[in-house]
């Protein structure tokens, strides 16, 4: 039971009271009692349950959402990082991502020192250095805690060569979430979309535990834990690449990255992208998302990768693991796994294509597996090498239209089919020495939700052979006719007459005249 006093001594120790306490206490005892009855009678009776708490912290993990300006300028900001409050102060750090529109990466990504004060009752103002570029963010935080509101302005900044990456803005919107501490039990299942181990479409049970570290203030926190695929009932693994391994990993706002590791600490997995590799392993982020009062680690896609003895393969990239899936991982008996979009298959592998062949193709269907209408829903291709090896049409638009790069709607349960052509035009990514040709042609399928804000990236790969050998080298011996292939395209014969044009299957042109020689150019 809390003991009221009317010591002006005590008082004068608690400045960083709200306001109504400590107006209270420069009153004295009798209109402490007084508050104290007109708070009750407000709130409908003296239930303890209907008391508006006072304590709310900015202490804590936070995701943070940046609304973009309105010239189009430049996409992003703070996203997730960790606060300290000391009575009316804050400290912390988060990660900062700044893009402009149109492009896949950001031009300016790290991570942001913030500090705060606040200026008036939960109205607080924070500065966060990211980069060249400075944030200020006014705001509220909720009585509760749990969320905060408020306008933001920028600096303009730039990228790590010069270039400009963020312009000066005022009165823009922001919003944050504060996302509990991920520790506790798992339960749920790796689900295999494909990989050399030849799981695909197959689920597994798996269970686990998680740890995160104290709150140190910085962008992101340390997360240990296990994970197991072990049937207690018939005491053997239902998941053929492993049984049992460690986790380990980092927490920043909802984003979160683990790697799943052996018992002699060899490297077996991937749990969400890792921080700073931008796509580069093909793995997608994994959130953690609130859902009926509890929270679950879902990624859209290929969210995990796997290349153990039993399941060999690379964790360079997602096309060469021995397996790749989705997940959901349920924190502290939560049971709700559910992706707001599907894609099936989640990943495409197009078998070896000869350049100059009519193209291959391959259909996937995106639906909507949520409860809701989705809408803006965007799709989009990437080829990962410079040429356009991949190309893509669907029926998604209105009315079953190709959507071309538009945003489209789909209501709950709605699908549409999404057709990928692989018509290599190159045998390998430009750049690449001759000595590793042919080699894996990549792209990207990209669908965004920004009403729920996930990207989805589905892998893409196929490998593109040169002509046949035999279209190139050419035996007329017989004719008295002989290979010139390197020859200029324009020479005419010895006898000076033209050389007339004859294409082949591989696309080369045969210049000849004849029974003299042949070129090819």
């Amino acid at each position: 039971m809390h003991t009221f006093s009317n010591d002006e001594r005590l008082c004068g120790a608690n400045r960083g009271l709200p306001s109504l306490v400590r107006g209270i206490c420069v009153k004295g005892l009798p209109w402490l009692l007084l508050a104290a009855t007109m708070v009750l009678s407000a709130c409908g009776g003296g239930s303890s349950s209907a008391v508006v708490p006072v304590n709310a912290t900015l202490s804590g993990n936070w995701q943070f959402t940046m609304a973009p300006p309105a010239d189009g300028s430049f996409l992003g900001g703070l996203e997730g990082g960790f606060l300290l409050q000391t009575n009316s102060s804050a400290t912390g750090g988060a990660t900062y991502a700044v893009s402009l529109p149109g492009l896949l990466y950001p031009c300016n990504t790290g991570s942001a020192t913030v500090t705060g004060m606040m200026s008036a009752q939960n109205v607080w103002q924070l500065t966060a250095v990211a980069g060249t570029q400075t944030f200020t963010l006014t705001g509220t935080l909720s009585l509760d805690g749990l969320t905060m509101a408020g306008t933001y302005s920028s600096t303009a900044g730039t990228a790590s060569d010069g270039s400009p990456c963020g312009t000066a803005q005022t009165g823009l919107q922001w919003s944050a979430v504060l996302i509990q501490p991920l520790t506790g039990s798992l339960a749920g299942n790796f689900h295999s979309a494909g990989g050399a181990a030849g799981l695909s479409e197959q689920d597994f049970l798996a269970s686990g535990s998680l740890v995160q570290a104290a709150n140190t203030g910085g962008s992101s926190a340390v997360v240990t834990g296990t994970l197991t695929f072990l049937n207690s009932l018939a005491d053997e693994s239902d998941y053929p690449c492993f049984t049992v391994a460690a986790l380990y990993g980092q927490v920043s706002g909802n984003s979160i990255a683990l790697q799943i590791t052996g018992a002699d600490g060899t490297v077996w997995g991937l749990i969400g992208e890792p921080v700073g590799s931008l796509g580069s392993t093909g793995v997608n982020p994994v959130t953690v998302n609130a859902v009926h009062g509890g929270y679950v680690l879902q990624g859209a896609g290929p969210s995990y990768s796997v290349a153990t003895n039993a399941c060999p393969g690379s964790l360079g990239n997602i096309s060469e693991a021995g397996d790749f899936g989705s997940i959901c991982l349920a924190l502290n008996g939560v049971s709700a796994c559910q992706q707001p979009i599907t894609l099936t298959p989640s990943a495409l592998i197009f078998e070896t294509q000869t350049i100059g062949a009519p193209p291959a193709y391959q259909t996937i269907t995106l639906a909507n597996a949520s409860g809701s209408s989705l809408g803006s829903v965007t799709l989009n291709l990437v080829n990962d090498s410079g040429a356009a090896n991949y190309a893509e049409t669907d029926a998604c638009g209105v009315n079953g239209a190709p959507s071309e790069g538009q945003p489209f709607n789909l209501v709950a349960g709605q699908s549409c089919a999404v057709t990928i052509s692989f018509g290599p035009l190159e045998t390998c990514a430009v750049g690449l020495p001759p000595d590793q040709c042919p080699s894996p042609l990549n792209a990207t399928l990209i669908v965004t939700t920004p009403s729920d804000g996930m990207i989805i990236s589905m892998p893409i790969t196929g490998t593109a052979t040169g002509e046949d050998a035999a279209t190139r080298q050419f035996d007329f011996g017989m004719n008295g006719i002989f290979d010139a292939r390197f020859l200029p395209a324009s020479r005419a014969s010895s006898s000076g007459q033209p050389l007339c044009a004859v294409a082949t299957t591989a696309g080369d042109r045969i210049l000849r005249r004849g029974g003299d020689h042949a070129e090819i150019e």
